[in-house]
């Protein structure tokens, strides 16, 4: 049997479908017009739906919906009714799924027919319809109204054909094909998701938002003068860092030969370079702070709908990994972590910020089954159980107690698990070579069960030619590349760290929950305010989900921590005091004052706006 007969015994309707429409940066589409066909009975449907409120053509209770990058499709079906179906099939996942990693790959609709010899129209004509149809809604002509119908209905033709494709390809592979559809329909549906989180949206304090684009563009402009003054050197010149300054500023200083320098020789200006830098010179000090300041309209990280929501693209699948990759300068989530103080709500609702504890940690343990790393996750804490095993910290030891200790050999077990170097742990920790050496070694024999268990799957991997998650989720190795041994040793643990939020985003959906953001080790969720009862139940639900999201995945579950935002995301440590720092400067041109050396911090307490509930 086809694999499309198979199909065709377990749903009623089989329906390619492809939306046009227009949208706005931020805000949510408008639907031109529908094509879709049943490849079951051939029939098809066209609709227009500029300034109609049609309803989608075919039933979809036992329906398998096919698109490509159906997240667009599903954004457009969501105008037309309220609920996304459970059956999706993406053509964009799935020769994901088939050639990434590969060379010269593209993934658009266009380049995956041309894969498979697939007739299609020129982009030139595609290029011109698009550009109709964003420039010039709602008011198109018949001409233009005939020529919109025909290119949507070519879509649906060339997607049939590359839906075939994708189907011969997998039987030629003898995949197995109930698991082949259910992982292709798990992964479309986390795809078509993508949709009603986007169309949510993350709310933003208003004010905040407001102060930040008025007072900004002036309070920039001074601190830019204000480092150039401290520096004695004009490293700012019409807004814009100018690299031979820094360059001559880091010989002058005696780092330009030990600094990180780029593939074409230029010393790096990234914030990692400039952290290594910090305790060891004054001046790039002063620099790594000033570019907090002066760098965050650029990575403000927000792109407001009119609703005053913040709208990006998630791609769920956008990384190696499948992790999600969001635009810097368009997602809080994306851009540095002080710009998410952004996000706030209303006084009828509360942002719940859900996160799984030591999720990676957790994986490791979980796919490894190293004892010793079991019980260290089993702890609670897993770097103070490392600390403490080593003997680093007393039995006993909190993270409230030995804080630095706990955070050396935090960075140490993250840096380790990533197989990075005992040189390049140093510079993460901040310790001579000799004490990285012995850090190193301490929890290469710890953990000895789980570095065997990684060489392991890197070895299986590349003599089979990719890695594979249990769910599917596949990324190709090709023997013409440099494979990068930490790549490959990251690559298991984040990938199944995003299938188990794609299982929970799912879960979270079907339980009607209200989802913001999904954030690689968390979920970002929007509630009405409830008697505290009601409240905590529903909390508990989230954490529940959550954790049986991972035993699905990984069988193990992972506990859930909960922070409660009540009106403006509250962080902690550095990346509060770097918004702090931003925001007094705003407020300060806000009341005509020039930043000056002796403006206060003013604070917000994390008491007032965010409490942490409980972990389950």
């Amino acid at each position: 049997m086809k694999l499309i007969d198979y199909l065709k015994t377990k749903f009623d309707h089989i329906v390619v479908f492809d939306y046009e429409f227009q949208v706005k940066p931020g805000d949510n589409p408008k639907a031109v017009s529908l094509t879709a066909k049943d490849l079951i009975s051939g029939r098809i449907e066209q609709q227009w739906l500029v300034g109609r409120a049609a309803r989608f053509p075919f039933p979809v209770s036992n329906t398998l919906l096919i698109g490509h990058y159906v997240s667009a499709e599903a954004s457009c079906y969501l105008l037309q009714e309220s609920q996304l179906p459970k059956a999706w099939f993406c053509t964009f996942v799935e020769e994901l799924k088939n050639y990434l990693g590969l060379k010269n790959y593209k993934f658009d609709l266009l380049s995956c027919c041309h894969r498979y010899n697939i007739e299609t129209i020129s982009w030139e004509i595609k290029d011109a319809r698009r550009n109709t149809i964003m420039a010039n809604y709602p008011n198109y002509t018949d001409k233009e109204k005939k020529e919109i119908l025909e290119y949507n209905l070519s879509d649906v033709e060339v997607n049939e054909k590359l839906f075939l494709a994708i189907l011969d390809k997998a039987e030629k592979e003898k995949v197995d094909y109930k698991t082949y559809i259910t992982q292709a329909i798990f992964h479309g549906r986390s795809k078509a998701l993508e949709a009603k989180i986007k169309q949510n949206g993350i709310p933003i304090n208003l004010k905040l938002h407001s102060d930040l684009e008025t007072y900004y563009p002036e309070m920039r402009k001074a601190e830019m003068e204000e480092l150039n003054k401290k520096l004695g050197v004009e490293l700012y010149v019409d807004y814009k860092r100018k690299q031979s300054a820094f360059e001559a500023l880091l010989k002058s200083e005696n780092l330009y030969n030990v600094w990180p320098k780029t593939s074409t020789g230029k010393c790096k200006t990234d914030d990692k370079s400039f952290y290594r830098f910090q305790d060891v010179n004054e001046k790039i000090k002063l620099i790594r702070n000033a570019a907090f300041i002066i760098d965050a309209k650029k990575l403000k990280g927000v792109l407001m709908g009119p609703d005053g929501r913040s709208r990006t693209d998630l791609k769920l699948f956008g990384q190696i990994t499948g992790r999600t990759n969001v635009s810097t300068s368009e997602s809080p989530f994306g851009a540095p972590r002080r710009m998410r103080n952004l996000i706030g709500t209303d006084e009828n609702h509360y942002l719940i910020y859900c996160d799984w504890k030591s999720q990676e940690a957790a994986i490791q343990a979980a796919l490894s089954q190293d004892p010793e790393m079991i019980k260290a996750v089993e702890s609670g804490d897993p770097y103070m159980y490392t600390a403490i095993k080593v003997k680093a910290a007393p039995p006993g030891a909190k993270k409230k107690t030995h804080k630095p200790i706990r955070e050396i050999y935090k960075q140490s077990f993250l840096a380790l698990a990533y197989l990075q170097t005992a040189m390049g742990l140093m510079a993460k920790i901040k310790k001579s070579a000799s004490e990285a050496f012995y850090i190193h070694g301490q929890l290469e024999k710890l953990y000895k069960n789980y570095f065997n268990w990684i060489f392991g799957v890197i070895k299986e991997s590349l003599l089979r030619g990719h890695f594979k998650t249990k769910f599917g989720w596949k990324f190709h190795i090709t023997s013409n590349e440099v494979v990068n041994k930490r790549t490959l040793a990251n690559w298991p643990l984040q990938s199944h760290g995003s299938e188990i939020l794609r299982m929970a985003l799912l879960k979270l959906d079907e339980l009607n929950f209200e989802i913001s953001m999904p954030v690689h080790d968390a979920v970002l969720l929007h509630m009405k305010r409830k008697p505290w009862k009601e409240m905590r139940a529903e909390i508990k639900l989230v954490q529940k989900t959550m954790a049986e999201a991972a035993a699905k995945v990984i069988d193990s579950e992972i506990p859930v921590e909960v922070k409660i935002i009540r009106d403006q995301y509250i962080q902690e440590d550095e990346d509060q005091e770097r918004w702090n720092d931003l925001y007094n400067k705003i407020l300060k041109f806000k009341e005509g004052v020039r930043i000056t050396d002796s403006v206060s911090v003013i604070r917000t307490s994390p008491s007032v706006n965010q409490t942490t509930v409980y972990s389950n």
